[in-house]
């Protein structure tokens, strides 16, 4: 038996993905990992919506949660100053690297975690928003 990659959009407020508009921190809505999955990866997709400028980057973080450490019903997610460094893009051409759009593979251990949430911040998002988009797709073995 062959084993199988499955691919899940990661989503926004229930939207596949989100104009990043100012410069706050954003997290998507939480993914459920298949207890299954032996591996894991995001593909990350940024497009500026403008013309790129110095300083146009996403900052990409990971926020794993293993079930409900506060004991009250819910799954709890890392906090954002505490949350997992992904990646960085970046849309201004002239940098290296930089291109617009720009897009990345990044792998996650997923192994014995339940869920995770992404969280995106877009330095410069209140004067030149950045759309970003993720698909995570992860590996089941035989």
């Amino acid at each position: 038996m062959a084993g199988s990659i499955n691919q899940t959009q990661v989503q926004w407020s229930a939207a596949d993905s989100i104009s990043l508009n100012s410069n706050s921190v954003v997290d998507s809505d939480a993914v459920a990992i298949n207890v299954e999955d032996d591996s894991g990866s995001v593909q990350i997709s940024c497009d500026n919506s403008g013309t790129p400028a110095s300083g146009d980057v996403i900052d990409i973080y990971v926020k794993w949660s293993n079930g409900d450490v506060l004991g009250d019903s819910g799954d709890d997610f890392d906090t954002s100053e505490h949350a997992e460094w992904l990646c960085r893009l970046d849309t201004y051409a002239t940098n290296t690297p930089g291109e617009d759009p720009a897009r990345k593979t990044v792998p996650l251990r997923v192994r014995g975690k339940k869920a995770f949430k992404l969280a995106a911040q877009a330095a410069q998002g209140a004067s030149r928003a950045i759309t970003l988009r993720v698909r995570y797709v992860g590996t089941r073995g035989q």
